[in-house]
């Protein structure tokens, strides 16, 4: 029997892009990463020329695609001014999501610019303080398939 090859979740993980050149640093507090793809469509109901009387059949048209997520964790006082400056930019900040499989198929990663929505920060009886940042993306979000190899 042919059984998939699950990918742990140290395999899927978030960087930011700073300085220039550009360089990714892995957002290593991110313990939980949501990346969400959209599509939207515009419907239209479109009649059966030969069967005038007949029920219409509703048609799909892509009008746009769009994306966005969530990383969440435990906080550092040496990174909060990074995740502020994040949530108060008025400039779209480059992340890359990467996905790299231990026996390297399908490793890749998403790379685009996101613009930070929301930002928490919690506690809850005395414990770890934790985060959680939602962000849309802004533009495209590219797919890049790296070789096993790499």
């Amino acid at each position: 029997m042919s059984q998939p090859a699950l990918l742990p979740g140290n395999r899927f993980r978030a960087y930011r892009g700073a300085g220039s050149p550009l360089v990714y640093r892995f957002v290593c507090l991110a313990t939980s990463i949501t990346l969400t793809l959209t599509n939207a469509y515009e419907d239209a109901t479109v009649a059966d020329c030969d069967d005038p009387t007949g029920i219409p059949e509703r048609k799909s048209v892509l009008t746009s695609r769009s994306w966005g997520g969530r990383i969440a964790g435990q906080i550092a006082a040496d990174h909060l001014d990074e995740f502020r400056a994040d949530a108060t930019s008025e400039v779209a900040i480059p992340y890359q999501f990467r996905v790299d499989p231990k026996d390297g198929v399908g490793a890749g990663n998403w790379t685009g610019k996101i613009f930070v929505e929301n930002f928490e920060i919690t506690k809850s009886n005395n414990g770890i303080v934790a985060f959680t940042s939602q962000f849309r993306g802004d533009g495209p979000l590219a797919w890049a398939l790296l070789s096993a190899a790499s």
